[in-house]
């Protein structure tokens, strides 16, 4: 996939379980007011399950399928044109969304795709990687909110979410982005609702998930083998959920493994990415 578009193709798998409860007396809502901390949820956290926050006791789970790095419009309506005539085989509304670096807003197509359901997000004007880098933080703010306002003057379109470049690659996310960039309005007024930059990985210490989705035919782990470096820390661990940072951001996280974390480990259009995909999604 990258390959084709060199972009992170990432799935914000959000499943449904039974809410957690907890005979502590004390004000489970201070998670909404203590210090900007992005890893703070494990699979022993309350849940917002997906009965809770759709409000459809009919939806078991929602897949967020969602690109990165357009600049190109008709090359990304290339490489998702099947994706998306796939999606309308289904009875419920399906979309995409496409987190975006630069497009001319008056692009025609885009009016198609908002028209098809797909959403326009934000990914930085610049792509720098990591956003926070050499201590500049006057300019990954510029480089964010520029994005932000840019895609907020698209003609029918409101982007509600964002994603740190090469999140699933480097540690690019900080506590500081959330307190002092995310949770800001920019100059002209606009401000975001959703991340999607901490990723979550399945491991053996949650005891309800079937051992069989969690290793593989070796016995090896089936997730943690696309973690791409020892040090890699921007994760979670065995909560699909929504969860706020910051009091302000929903942070919907995205599922190990992404695309690129796929192909550093096995090269592109292998089938076991999407084969652990759908374990991920069973998961």
């Amino acid at each position: 996939m990258r390959s084709s578009v060199h972009a992170a193709l990432s799935l914000a798998l959000l499943a449904t379980l039974v809410s957690s409860s907890t005979a502590n007396p004390g004000n489970r809502l201070a998670w909404l007011q203590g210090p900007v901390d992005p890893y703070y949820v494990s699979h022993g956290f309350p849940r917002l399950t997906t009965h809770q926050w759709t409000g459809d006791p009919k939806i078991d789970a929602v897949v967020v399928l969602a690109i990165d790095d357009m600049r190109d419009v008709q090359r990304y309506e290339r490489f998702l044109r099947p994706i998306l005539d796939r999606l309308k085989r289904y009875p419920a509304p399906s979309g995409l969304s496409i987190m975006t670096n630069r497009i001319d807003p008056a692009d025609p197509h885009l009016q198609r795709w908002l028209q098809e359901g797909v959403s326009l997000e934000t990914h930085t004007l610049d792509h720098p990687c990591p956003l926070l880098q050499k201590g500049n933080f006057a300019a990954a703010r510029r480089t964010y909110e520029a994005c932000v306002d840019l895609m907020a003057s698209v003609p029918g379109s409101h982007p509600v979410a964002f994603r740190m470049p090469c999140c699933d690659s480097r540690n690019t996310p900080s506590p500081r982005f959330w307190q002092e960039i995310f949770n800001k309005r920019t100059e002209k007024g606009h401000f975001l609702q959703v991340d999607s930059s901490v990723f979550q990985l399945f491991t053996p210490a949650d005891p309800e998930l079937p051992r069989d989705l969690l290793f593989d035919d070796s016995g090896a782990p089936r997730f943690a083998r696309y973690v791409p470096f020892p040090s890699f820390v921007n994760l979670i661990y065995n909560y699909p959920y929504p969860y706020v940072i910051g009091r302000l951001c929903w942070e919907f996280p995205c599922m190990v493994p992404s695309d690129w974390e796929a192909q550093h480990v096995q090269q592109p259009n292998n089938p076991r990415t999407v084969q652990d995909w759908c374990r991920a999604l069973d998961a």
